[in-house]
């Protein structure tokens, strides 16, 4: 039987975005913005480690408005303008994807969710290829098709990620995955400032569409007979009075919020694998002109096996790696600013402006004792380092019944609470 193949779709504006606003406004020696150009270089990573792709492809949205805006004029009316240092790394992130060789589709008056759409749409017959949409929001869900198109999303940050397939999505919602738009479109979605119905939370809405699955079944049912509606589904008079009086609202909403399938486009799956047409060559010289100093060498680690002997040596440079410094430094960065709780070898070479481990360690030592940290490091952090890698050597005693008790305890609670909120 045949491998199956996987494609990855990447949302390149959603995990941008995301990336933008999850780490610090960090910048080359150059003063060129780079902090989301990091996130997105470690997603991308983390997609190759985890993911395995044989392809991986990204989607784009353009300056200027899209068909939705010319439908709605207050569609994504909410969101604030992003600033010149989030729009630079969204064009930057064009000759990221150039220097990876990844493709790119996007087209005037379409958003990226519509390129994956479409591109999925076309890829429906052909069942030697799984597809994965990697996003940084929840929109692409209404994509998913049992395992074949999966979303790989980020739950916070950009380390905290999940994967849903058909399953999942209906664990979640009670619902499938295709009646999403139908879902948003009696909610609303105030993060693209849809209206929905006023009045109708997540909770009545994944009742109504659990039941009624569209919103169009949802009306003819309310027409016909709104009081079986009320009691099958618990809502109450002025819910299906809402409800009746905003029809045009939710199905101009559940409008909106679907995804396109038919951007005039046409989508070719590369003709080598991702692996095959990666030139290191070119990925060094581009995390070179950012300042990413190691970061070529955690693109070897996440490839493993799939790198050649050639392209390790294209990429190999030499920081003058050692545990204990590593360890230091990273203990010492997070004493600097407790904000960044795991910091990346690569990241402490740029916060330190250096190129070997031995000088970031020193340039932090000068910073905490400029910061009058020493009496911290030196009796508090520094000797808990070897107890800390004990800890996690020898693992912990823990009290399986207390905690299983307690876990009981505080869901009671989270529902008394839950419950009253909805209230």
């Amino acid at each position: 039987m045949a491998h199956t193949k996987r494609l990855i779709l990447l949302d390149s504006h959603a995990i941008i975005h995301r990336a933008y606003h999850a780490l610090p406004d960090f910048a080359s020696s150059k003063g060129e913005p780079t902090g989301a150009l990091y996130g997105l270089s470690t997603m991308l990573f983390n997609i190759i480690k985890t993911l395995k792709p044989d392809y991986i492809v990204a989607c784009f949205d353009l300056p200027g408005p899209t068909y939705r805006h010319e439908a709605f004029k207050d569609y994504k009316a909410g969101r604030k303008k992003g600033d010149d240092a989030l729009t630079a790394q969204l064009n930057r992130a064009k000759d990221l994807f150039e220097a990876f060789d990844i493709p790119m589709y996007s087209l005037p008056g379409f958003e990226a969710d519509d390129m994956l759409g479409t591109i999925v749409h076309q890829m429906k017959d052909n069942r030697e290829v799984d597809i994965v949409i990697a996003s940084g929001d929840m929109d692409t869900m209404q994509l998913i098709e049992g395992k074949h198109v999966q979303v790989y999303t980020l739950k916070k940050g950009i380390k905290d990620t999940i994967m849903y397939d058909e399953k999942a999505i209906k664990a979640r919602f009670g619902f499938a995955p295709e009646y999403l738009p139908d879902y948003k479109g009696l909610r609303g979605d105030p993060s693209d400032n849809l209206p929905g119905v006023k009045g109708i939370g997540e909770k009545t809405g994944g009742t109504l569409i659990a039941e009624y699955h569209t919103i169009e079944n949802l009306y003819k049912a309310l027409k016909k007979d709104k009081e079986k509606v009320k009691a099958t589904t618990g809502i109450t008079e002025r819910i299906a009075e809402l409800l009746l009086n905003n029809e045009d609202e939710a199905l101009f909403s559940k409008t909106l919020a679907t995804i396109r399938r038919d951007a005039p486009i046409t989508f070719t799956l590369p003709e080598r694998t991702f692996a095959e047409s990666l030139d290191m060559k070119k990925v060094r010289t581009f995390f070179d002109e950012l300042e990413f100093k190691s970061l070529a060498d955690r693109l070897l680690a996440a490839m493993g096996e799939e790198v050649t002997t050639e392209q390790k040596v294209m990429v190999k440079k030499d920081i003058g790696y050692d545990p204990v410094l590593a360890e230091e430094a990273m203990v010492m960065r997070f004493l600097i600013d407790s904000n960044i709780s795991s910091p990346e070898t690569d990241e402490i070479l740029r916060f330190t402006k250096t190129e070997t481990l031995k000088d970031a360690h020193d340039a932090l030592s000068k910073e905490i004792e400029k910061r009058e940290l020493v009496k911290v490091w030196e009796w508090i952090e520094k000797p808990l380092i070897p107890v800390l890698a004990d800890m996690k050597k020898l693992g912990i005693k823990l009290d399986i019944a207390y905690n299983t008790e307690l876990s009981e305890q505080y869901h009671k609670e989270l529902k008394t609470i839950d419950a009253k909120i909805f209230e």
